[in-house]
């Protein structure tokens, strides 16, 4: 089967940088085709990072494969933007970067819009396509766990939300600051009562506060809009989260499907 028209889609984030081919513009981001991650570590300094992304990402462009088009969704400035241009301009393939308030679908009350994490904007842009429900809060699991607000109505609105710091970073927190307090592994953390060991007691006590946040939020968006929250689950740190928000809806690979939707979105504006 050939890949011809395939993309390339680059999840630039603050702990991994990750990509995956995509089959089209207009089939369903179900499950990459191949997908690949680095630390982002490996990159830096960002003034450099063409060396990394040439050394990682360069194959992926080879023509054999077809790529069309490079998508990138990218927290890490403007640097690390151009070390991809480069390595885009030497493959001759075209760059499409993730721009916050580009469709009129789809607005962000941000007051600098600018400033909105790629990353959460493109996740946002992802429940266009999956969410029936008026009011969706959308979170997601990583180095930050973010909660973000989002209204359908006849276009969809992001309202805002909140940053507070991840799992694994509470737990990475708690152990490097600490004289003798283990780093614990959140899937392994159970407990059917109150925690009656030390890594119970830090694996839940973490969970805990993540869903308190996750609920508390939840809960003032239905008293203030009048109409449930669908909740929903992205991130790496999200299957184990989930365990503790049953009710909230796992959507994987939102980031990727969201800027697919973008680019989208684009390429029909711009043959309008």
């Amino acid at each position: 089967m050939s890949n011809a028209g395939s993309l390339l889609c680059i999840d630039a984030g603050n702990t991994l940088v990750k990509w995956c081919l995509h089959a089209g513009a207009n089939i369903p981001f179900e499950k990459p085709s191949a997908f690949f991650s680095h630390p982002t570590a490996e990159f830096k300094p960002f003034t450099q990072s063409f060396l990394g992304l040439q050394r990682y990402l360069a194959p992926t462009l080879n023509p054999s494969l077809g790529v069309k088009a490079v998508l990138l969704s990218n927290v890490l400035g403007p640097d690390f933007e151009e070390g991809v241009r480069a390595l885009c301009d030497s493959a001759g393939v075209p760059l499409h970067v993730l721009t916050v308030n580009r469709h009129a679908e789809v607005q962000s009350a941000y007051e600098n819009p600018a400033s909105l994490g790629k990353d959460r904007w493109a996740a946002c842009m992802a429940l266009l396509e999956v969410s029936q429900a008026k009011v969706n809060l959308m979170v997601s699991f990583g180095t930050a766990t973010t909660l973000d607000v989002v209204i359908r109505g006849k276009y969809w609105q992001h309202l805002g939300g909140f940053i507070v710091p991840g799992v694994e970073t509470m737990l990475r927190s708690l152990h490097s600051n600490t004289a003798e307090l283990p780093l614990v592994d959140l899937g392994k953390s159970r407990a059917t009562s109150w925690p009656v060991n030390t890594q119970q007691a830090i694996g839940l006590g973490v969970a805990r506060m993540q869903k308190t946040m996750v609920d508390s939020v939840a809960a003032e968006l239905e008293s203030e809009h009048g109409s449930p929250v669908a909740i929903w689950l992205t991130g790496g740190g999200a299957p184990a989260m989930h365990v503790h928000l049953p009710k909230a809806r796992l959507l994987e690979y939102a980031v990727f499907k969201g800027l697919l939707l973008d680019y989208r979105l684009t390429e029909k504006g711009a043959a309008a």
